[in-house]
């Protein structure tokens, strides 16, 4: 069975530096009180972003299926980027 990815949901957003669930769901176990965001930096290295909140959430929705490894990030050893989708809220 393959693991959800934050690629996949569309309640993942990006804004400024920060990935977050726009359905509220906090992303990292270390985040404060009311902010539950991941840093960019994990996408513009390209990890795979299976998040364990992710694994289980009832809001989960598959927009398509994972993006293959060698299409993640932009600040991969100097890989050029292959696709990617920002969606401004």
């Amino acid at each position: 069975m393959s693991r959800r990815t934050l690629y996949e949901c569309s309640h993942a957003k990006v804004k400024g530096d920060c990935i977050f669930c726009e359905m509220g769901h906090p992303l990292s176990r270390k985040a404060k009180p009311g902010n539950g965001h991941i840093n960019i930096e994990r996408l513009a290295a390209g990890e795979a972003l299976a998040l364990v909140a992710c694994q289980r959430c009832p809001d989960f929705d598959c927009m398509g299926p994972p993006v293959p490894p060698e299409e993640r990030g932009w600040n991969n050893g100097g890989n050029p980027v292959r696709s990617f989708l920002v969606v401004k809220t």
